[in-house]
């Protein structure tokens, strides 16, 4: 990812509701519509403090002149205190052109557990979809504080790309669930967020405990291969994040080291005159270098942590889609298995029949005044078979509309993969281009702090020599 240019002060404001406030509004709106909504009217803003975005330049840019149907952009993260919970609301900025929007332009405020609820909504409606992960609850970056400056960018940069890969998905765009998240209002949207799962919500857990019980009996190649390679991308990428986060540990030791340097070469050429152009040079190199790798550590986050982490996300996203997808394969698996068992049925029940016509005659059921008591073979057969004549042909069409589901999902599955492959090559380029830019720049920085101080080191030793000649 490209380094993030800071573009405004980076302070998270503050806002509390008054008590008078919090009693007219208990009239309107309940405690979970507050805590998940926009709070434009229902928090007191404080005038003085300052609200941030983290975007970078170009992504601003390319939001002014974005010519898509549908443009969202996230920014101006917001704190708020409440007698309940303390949390962080991010403006979420919206222009479109598309037909079923009432209008061209929206701003609305979401907390992170809205985003969580959106996604959930898209994983019910698209179980077989690629789903764009979200940044972790509150493990982003472990060694920050949940409510830091740091955090805070880091969690919101991961949100607008969440929501602009939404966006720009052909099919998940379209989600109805997407649009009210875009454009409701507080009341509205907390109307939304405590209706319970309906059917689709039902259904994808049901395909999920499937795929947790039974084991698919006809492994696709096709998405077999995908796995091994998502299971192979994961590994490589925790390995070299568990590598940049040592080097990144030897990298702040070394700092520390560094700045060693130049209060001994500073208070040394106070006690050698002759010496003290070079001691001085040396003292100010060593600070350059120490400049050079405070920047290195500083762009270790947005450059290294960040981008693995989220890929680290996305890859088990896609885990998550072929376990989905597989569920629907086991389904229609079972129902094939189904099918052949009622079928095996039916054929051993015509075939004992066939064998009772030319075999003795079965006693009937034993009677009282007329009235049998129990039904006799023949009578308990034909039943079978006449249930079995009904149960078959819905057998038969649930068999194809599964096989309708499976090759559904193949080609769902097979889209969104094609289109992830494409996206991960261009991100992956551009952070491995990005971390050998920041080490190209460390050491270019590193080297000309050193040759500078060549002009006085060379008369040095020139004196040196001639002091040993002498």
């Amino acid at each position: 990812m490209a380094e993030v240019h800071e573009t405004a002060v980076l302070e998270v404001s503050s806002e509390c509701k008054s008590p008078f406030i919090t009693n007219q509004e208990s009239n309107e709106t309940d405690i979970m519509s507050n805590h998940s909504t926009s709070f434009d009217g229902s928090m007191v803003a404080s005038p003085s403090i300052d609200s941030f975005s983290t975007l970078p330049d170009q992504d601003l840019s390319e939001f002014t002149f974005d010519t898509r149907d549908l443009q969202v952009k996230v920014d101006n993260p917001q704190k708020h205190l409440d007698t309940l919970e303390t949390y962080i609301t991010f403006r979420i900025h919206t222009r479109t052109s598309r037909a079923e929007f009432d209008d061209m332009e929206y701003v609305a405020r979401r907390r992170y557990n809205d985003f969580v609820w959106l996604r959930q909504k898209l994983v019910e409606a698209f179980p077989t979809h690629l789903i764009p992960p979200l940044p972790g609850k509150h493990t982003l970056l472990a060694q920050l504080d949940r409510y830091s400056k740091e955090f805070i960018l880091a969690r919101m940069a991961l949100l607008h790309r969440f929501l602009n890969r939404v966006a720009n998905h052909p099919v998940l765009s379209c989600n109805n669930s997407l649009k009210v998240f875009l454009t409701a209002k507080p009341s509205e949207f907390s109307i939304h967020r405590k209706s319970g799962r309906g059917l689709l919500g039902r259904m994808s857990s049901s395909l999920n405990n499937l795929a947790a019980v039974y084991m698919i009996r006809q492994r696709t190649p096709e998405f077999e291969h995908v796995r091994e390679y998502v299971t192979m991308l994961g590994e490589k990428l925790s390995s070299i994040d568990k590598i940049s986060q040592r080097i990144h540990k030897e990298r702040q030791d070394y700092l520390y080291e560094l700045h060693q340097l130049h209060p001994i070469f500073t208070l040394w050429s106070a006690s050698e005159p002759e010496l003290n152009p070079v001691l001085l040079a040396l003292a100010s190199a060593g600070e350059r270098s120490a400049q050079a790798q405070h920047q290195v550590l500083a762009t270790y986050t947005p450059i290294i942590v960040q981008p693995l982490k989220e890929y680290l996300l996305y890859v088990e996203a896609v885990k998550e889609t072929l376990t989905r997808r597989d569920s629907v394969q086991i389904e229609y698996e079972l129902t094939v298995e189904e099918l052949n068992k009622r079928r095996l049925e039916k054929d051993q029940l015509m075939s004992n029949e066939q064998q009772q016509q030319f075999g003795p005659v079965g006693v009937g059921g034993f009677s009282i005044g007329g009235t049998s008591l129990w039904r006799s073979p023949g009578e308990v057969r034909d039943g079978k078979l006449q249930k079995l004549e009904q149960t078959i042909p819905q057998l038969v069409k649930q068999v194809e509309e599964n096989q309708d589901k499976v090759e559904c999902a193949n080609e769902n599955l097979r889209a969104d993969l094609e289109r992830w492959n494409k996206e991960k090559k261009n991100d992956l380029k551009t952070i491995f281009l990005a971390l050998a830019n920041q080490q190209i720049k460390y050491y270019e920085q590193c080297l000309a702090a050193w040759e500078d101080i060549l002009p006085e080191a060379k008369p040095a030793c020139g004196v040196n020599s001639t002091l040993e000649s002498s």
